[in-house]
């Protein structure tokens, strides 16, 4: 498993120059926001993307204060897309700290992710990033797509492999390719290069989400017994499409039952899960992510060797081995 310290070392000071950025972003005079916005600092994860950006910029050039305004903008919409996704989904808790929607309640939050977002889209303005800003409103329009049609999928219960990279490029690989994009554009790249980049970013979001997709399958209780949250919410990812390809049309209909009883019966569950395991989803699904992660290093062999080439590589890899 690869050290998330090691693949942040190229670039340790930057990130520390983007979180003050950050920050400073963010800031408000009125005490009530600044308390909600204290709160998601406090709580801010790895930083992933930034990283990413960050680190994509310093393999094409000199990161710059474009490339810490494109970070703040990507991870401030980011940020805005979280607050709302618990908003929809009902959760209160993210990354087992209390989300926003459970201690200031949807109305506020809805109101402190439109603030987030517009503080976002204000700087990048206000630096004339225009063609980051065009970027990332594609990605906001790609990942209320992926949702939309997630939500049709969940009903039908009924998509195909293509729809399934469809989803997952709207919903994920998209605001992956939006950093690596931008990390490139920032530095003054070729346009070959940055398309280059965007096509990497693309191809890590889809392994990326595919590997979520599988620690659905590996992940347990504390009895050891598998968790299924996907199964139960009924979301058809790629382990359960993959054991669905060759059987007959009267066993699928079987298995969407017992995936229609999942959330209320935990035998129903278990036989999707079962299945799966049956009909070499999982491993199936696991080839499928191998594949993207090859072809997205196969775009960094041009460049030459350098700590963020190294770095990449290594993010890549820890994405992939994660096991959460």
């Amino acid at each position: 498993m690869q050290n998330i310290e090691d693949i942040q070392k190229p670039v340790k000071h930057e990130l520390q120059k983007f979180s003050e950025y950050f920050a400073s972003a963010l800031k408000n005079e009125q005490p009530e926001i600044q308390e909600v916005i204290n709160y998601i600092l406090k709580t801010q994860g790895k930083q992933m993307r930034p990283l990413f950006l960050l680190l994509t910029a310093g393999l094409h050039g000199e990161i710059n204060h474009k490339s810490y305004v494109a970070a703040t903008l990507i991870e401030l919409m980011h940020t805005a897309s979280l607050v709302h996704d618990d908003i929809v989904d009902e959760a209160y808790q993210r990354r087992n700290k209390w989300s926003v929607n459970a201690l200031w309640r949807s109305k506020k939050a809805v109101l402190i992710g439109d603030y987030i977002l517009a503080r976002g889209i204000r700087t990048a303005v206000d630096n004339e990033l225009y063609d980051i800003i065009r970027e990332i409103s594609f990605v906001i329009e790609d990942m209320s797509k992926g949702e939309l049609i997630q939500a049709d999928a969940s009903l039908s219960l009924d998509i195909s492999r293509n729809e399934y990279f469809e989803i997952i490029r709207c919903k994920t690989a998209s605001l992956l390719s939006a950093c690596s994009y931008s990390g490139a554009k920032s530095t003054g790249a070729s346009p070959e290069e940055v398309n280059r980049m965007r096509q990497f970013g693309n191809l890590l979001g889809l392994a990326f989400q595919i590997k979520d997709d599988l620690l659905d399958y590996n992940q347990t209780n504390l009895i050891g017994k598998p968790v299924l949250n996907d199964i139960k919410e009924r979301k058809m990812t790629l382990p359960l499409i993959e054991a669905l390809e060759n059987v007959t049309e009267q066993e699928k209909e079987k298995i969407k039952g017992y995936l229609r009883e999942a959330n209320q019966n935990k035998i129903s569950a278990n036989k999707v899960y079962e299945f799966v395991l049956q009909h070499n989803g999982i491993s199936k699904a696991t080839a499928l992510m191998e594949q993207k992660e090859r072809e997205a290093l196969q775009l960094l062999e041009g460049y030459p060797d350098s700590p963020y080439k190294e770095a990449l590589i290594k993010y890549a890899n820890y994405i992939m081995d994660r096991k959460k």
